[in-house]
């Protein structure tokens, strides 16, 4: 971000002044290059080895052809609907800039879209190309956070290559969608959060919740990542390295639910009809579900969150591409799950946090979303925190239980 940043900043300034004397969409391309060649320059000083460094390009490429095939083929799934309505009202806070100021357009995405568009112009694809250069931006924080781990490179290549190449979060790596921007604010979150573990340092705290909160003005649920993050600012023990429970962070538990509870019963009508609406398509699960009170809303949630984290389940599976989803995508979410509560006992509470905070978000996203389609789009929002929390485990006790393992039967031998 440090050389992507400038060079657009740069890039802007240079369309503002020679507005008139250029064609800004044969420039929009010419920055597309030009940026792409930086953030391979980037790979190099990011990458440990050869291997992560061909990942993260390899990344770069296949999306910057999925790009060109989006524009000058034929439409890819999920750049339709919601991106087409993005780019509309994007369009029109373009046209309103300078002399009005936002105030009359709905969308925090839409508008930040609608400052791009006013810079380099009403051009789908650099909107799209900046969400593919958010997506390989956070796979380079994702280093970061593994180098701050001392994770192995093995397991750190993993967690590139499924970051950039599980095939629902590829799809929506370079539409014209809010998710590319979120991904890459919540793991810069997530960075500052884990940071906290080895410093202590007040500023981490201020970072963690700035960019979540940044996220969460695209998407509101995105806020809901944040609560066990706090809650471990607040109670974690830095001597012991653990939460203990006692009587204060216990009584905080209690209020926290207390005050959950006031906030869904005095919002009750608004909550159950976001809960209860319909919802069109084949994709539509518990249907026959319907929420009639604050406390049905509290006891369903769950469900809804698992359904949310899990979807599609093996019996909505309706085509190709539900099966390629529950294959790579829900299969490894389940096996991720099932590694994580098998060590969670002895796992260290960051990663206790993250998968917690999975869980608070899924439950509430969970609760307003009715499809398999809204399911997934919503639960890759959370896809870093729970491949950072897999990866973790695996590294610091699953391979070293079979290290372990293996040179105990060595010696026996």
């Amino acid at each position: 971000m440090r050389i992507f940043l400038p060079l657009l900043l740069l890039e802007a300034f240079i369309n503002v002044v020679f507005n008139e004397q250029i064609n800004r969409e044969t420039f929009a391309v010419v920055y597309i290059l030009i940026n792409s060649l930086a953030l391979i320059g980037w790979f190099v000083k990011k990458s440990k080895n050869r291997t992560i460094f061909m990942i993260l390009t390899f990344g770069l490429l296949i999306r910057l052809a999925a790009l060109w095939y989006d524009q000058s083929v034929a439409l890819l799934p999920f750049n339709t609907g919601d991106s087409y309505k993005f780019h509309e009202l994007a369009v029109e806070t373009a046209e309103a800039l300078p002399d009005v100021l936002l105030e009359h357009f709905t969308g925090f995405y839409s508008q930040v879209l609608g400052v791009v568009y006013y810079f380099f112009g009403p051009y789908r694809f650099f909107g799209q190309y900046l969400n593919v250069a958010f997506v390989v931006l956070a796979a380079t924080k994702l280093i970061d956070i593994a180098e701050l781990l001392k994770i192995k490179d093995k397991n750190t290549i993993l967690m590139i290559f499924l970051w950039l190449f599980m095939p629902i979060p590829f799809l929506m790596g370079y539409a014209l969608i809010r998710e590319g921007s979120m991904y890459y604010l919540i793991v810069l979150g997530v960075y500052h959060f884990l940071k906290w573990f080895e410093k202590y340092n007040p500023i981490y705290i201020v970072l963690t919740i700035l960019p979540i909160y940044i996220a969460s003005l695209y998407h509101e649920g995105a806020l809901y990542i944040l609560p066990a993050m706090i809650y471990a600012f607040l109670f974690y023990d830095k001597k012991k390295e653990k939460i203990n429970f006692n009587f204060i962070n216990i009584m905080f538990l209690i209020v926290a639910v207390i005050g959950a509870i006031i906030i869904v019963t005095q919002n009750a009508d608004s909550f159950i009809d976001k809960t209860n609406a319909e919802t069109g398509g084949g994709s539509t699960y518990l249907a026959a579900l319907e929420i009639n009170n604050p406390i049905e809303f509290i006891m369903y949630a769950p469900i809804k969150g698992f359904y949310l984290l899990y979807s599609p389940m093996p019996w909505l599976i309706r085509g190709g591409l539900d099966i390629l989803t529950f294959v790579f995508d829900t299969c490894l979410w389940g096996y991720a799950t099932y590694n994580i509560l098998r060590n969670f006992r002895k796992i260290d509470t960051k990663y206790k946090m993250l998968f917690l905070a999975i869980f608070v978000a899924g439950m509430v996203y969970g609760m307003g979303t009715h499809n398999t389609g809204t399911a997934m789009r919503h639960r890759n929002k959370f896809m870093s925190l729970m491949l950072i929390s897999y990866i973790g485990v695996k590294d610091k006790y699953i391979d070293s239980k079979k290290e372990q393992e293996k040179v105990g039967g060595e010696l026996v031998c």
